[in-house]
């Protein structure tokens, strides 16, 4: 039975396993930085097996940033994805965030994020540290 829990502790390399089972640079390092600080976290467990994630950025009154939706390769096409967003959105919006958004990295992914009501606009991302990407590739 699936479990999804809000602001769970999970541990940097399970967070870093799931990124790279969906074809993600781990980032372990990154995510157990101390300095790393979350708005909000939902997990999907299936059992003890962390088998969704999403995290939310945010200035925790205008803005809300939603990132690292990710949902394991097993389990894809089951609704966790959707799930992971309707909890953050329900939980956005009774916080009183004015704006989120969320930035998706492939065309076809579009048609996921409007159905929660998100609208394309124009925007840039720039990686400003690149190093991650060769530090994931370099690992044994």
């Amino acid at each position: 039975m699936l479990e999804y829990r809000i602001n769970p502790r999970i541990s940097p390399r399970s967070i870093a396993a799931l990124r790279r089972s969906v074809g993600w640079g781990g980032m372990e390092a990154e995510l157990g930085n101390p300095a790393l600080r979350d708005y909000l976290q939902i997990a999907c467990y299936d059992g003890e097996r962390l088998i969704g994630f999403l995290d939310v950025v945010s200035n925790g009154v205008t803005d809300a940033y939603i990132q690292d939706v990710m949902v394991h390769p097993e389990y894809q096409g089951k609704g966790i994805g959707t799930e992971l967003m309707n909890r953050a959105i329900q939980r956005l919006k009774a916080g009183r965030i004015y704006m989120i958004s969320v930035i998706y990295g492939e065309e076809g992914l579009r048609p996921f994020y409007e159905k929660f009501g998100f609208s394309t606009m124009l925007c840039g991302q720039m990686e400003a540290r690149p190093e991650y990407q060769e530090r994931e590739e370099t690992k044994p």
